[in-house]
């Protein structure tokens, strides 16, 4: 039930509750989803080991600083406002790591997404091609040529058009997980989708989206065909798309990005003056006309360096996990899952209790199931009525167990691929503690949990290590922007 409703939460929160609820929406039906979700997903909370993740207390930090960012600004009446507006989005963090145990469920929260970026982009498409402007799923923009073009966007958490866009580039390589061994007819048709979402992004008209796709083609074929040829695929891409005019008329220049180079500055100049708790979550637009347009210095900027720190905290072991969920070994479970797999051995693996693995209900004897899975190493032996037996976490681990090692590294590789796409996009944009961020670290937790109950991956990063890493990465940030600036001064680019 917490899966099912942590899924209609992020459906609401992505659609609109107004559009998938109407008239019902008033009664902040997705604060009531939320609430829900957090019920059914609390028993679960041990065996998801959510409080050894480096992450929860990166979440916990950012939190602090939100309520210290208002508070040591004056601004001590904005402060519920202000983690109302925090919480929401990380607490997804924690509805997925509990939630979300298999690949099966990963697959069912890629969907969800899938639903809503087609949506999106058909309300928009339709109402393009019936000229209906006014549509909320469109805003009006003009061009370099002073020419007003329509860009496609979404509602609520993708209400402009580079959060849509953001949204779609990091989606495109979560569709392969649906992706069958063997099965070349049904992998075919994964590129319908793929293709009906790289034209909603080419509707959105977003440079930074653009780029990010090309990030992402670059990262994906480096490993198959090498840099240089992956260097020249996406060369060819981006000489395309603009001859298709993806960009609407705006040019894709350092020239024509001077605009965000000035708040940039801004940003540093806000850093420099408030470099601790920053000038207040939310808050910096109201020192510049635009949005910092780049996450590391929206998020300085708001919360300061202690902000930035947790935030940097957070990202830095998700992209850790996800690095070596891609890259781990496999020779140990290969050899393994080559024999049968006794059931207690299967389940002792995972750390369950000896208790539950002899669990059986009354009346039921289990030594059917034991021997169909001693035999044949899964559950490929089991009767549906064996299965219905069984609990349903342990029917879940006995999944996991079944997943070969290669898919596991497979799908942790594409989780890695969509973090590259979702971060390039995030460096042209001011989305620090959009739901987004915080959902797929979530579910890199889920492929990390998987394969490190195999024996693929490494033990977590040492506490220490996270520490001093985030703190170098932190300031490391903020020195690359500053170097950016500094090129674009020297370059005389105005």
């Amino acid at each position: 039930m917490g899966l099912f409703l942590t899924l209609l939460y992020i459906l609401t929160a992505y659609l609109g509750p107004e559009t998938l609820w109407g008239p019902i929406a008033q009664f902040h039906i997705e604060i009531i989803l939320a609430g829900l979700a957090t019920i059914a997903s609390l028993h679960g909370l041990q065996r998801s080991r959510f409080f050894t993740i480096p992450q929860t207390y990166a979440l916990v930090g950012m939190c602090v600083a939100v309520f210290f960012s208002m508070l040591f600004t004056g601004w001590f009446g904005s402060i519920p406002g202000a983690l109302l507006g925090f919480i929401p989005n990380a607490f997804c963090f924690f509805l997925v790591v509990v939630n979300f145990r298999t690949k099966r469920h990963l697959q069912f929260l890629i969907a969800t997404f899938l639903i809503i970026c087609l949506f999106t982009t058909a309300r928009g498409y339709m109402a393009l091609r019936a000229g209906n402007y006014l549509s909320p799923y469109l805003i009006a923009q003009g061009n370099d040529e002073g020419v007003s073009i329509y860009r496609l966007r979404g509602l609520a958490f993708i209400n402009d058009p580079n959060d849509f866009a953001q949204v779609i580039v990091s989606l495109i390589p979560l569709i392969f997980f649906f992706r069958r061994k063997g099965s070349g007819l049904f992998n075919l048709l994964l590129l319908g989708p793929v293709s009906v979402l790289i034209y909603g992004m080419y509707l959105t008209h977003s440079r930074g989206g653009m780029v990010a796709m090309l990030a992402v083609v670059l990262f994906a074929f480096r490993r198959k065909i090498g840099t240089i040829p992956a260097s020249i695929i996406a060369g060819v891409m981006f000489a395309v798309g603009n001859v298709l005019g993806w960009s609407g008329g705006r040019d894709v220049s350092a020239e024509a990005g001077a605009g965000r180079m000035e708040a940039w500055a801004v940003g540093l100049d806000l850093i420099k003056s408030h470099p601790i708790f920053g000038v207040g979550f939310q808050r910096f637009s109201e020192y510049f006309f635009i949005t910092a347009h780049n996450t590391v210095i929206v998020c300085a900027a708001e919360l300061g360096m202690f902000g930035l720190f947790w935030w940097v905290m957070f990202v830095l072991p998700t992209l850790r996990d996800a690095y070596v969920s891609s890259t781990g070994k496999t020779e140990k479970v290969i050899r393994d899952v080559d024999q049968p797999m006794p059931y207690e051995v299967a389940f002792a693996a995972q750390r369950e209790p000896v208790a539950q693995l002899h669990w059986q209900p009354a009346g039921y004897t289990a030594q059917n199931t034991q021997d169909a899975i001693v035999a044949t190493g899964s559950t490929s032996g089991m009767s549906l009525e064996e299965m219905e037996n069984i609990p349903l976490h342990l029917q879940d681990e006995m999944e996991t167990l079944e997943l070969p090692p290669e898919e596991i590294q497979r799908i942790a590789s594409l989780m890695l691929i969509s973090l590259v796409g979702y971060f390039v996009a995030g460096w042209f944009l001011s989305r620090a503690y959009i739901m987004t961020l915080f959902i797929y670290g979530g579910m890199v937790q889920v492929i990390y949990q998987i394969a490190l109950g195999r024996d693929l991956v490494p033990t977590r990063m040492n506490t220490w290590k996270i520490v001093k890493y985030s703190g170098i990465w932190s300031v490391g940030l903020i020195l690359v922007v500053y170097l950016m600036l500094r090129i674009q001064h020297m370059m005389g680019i105005r």
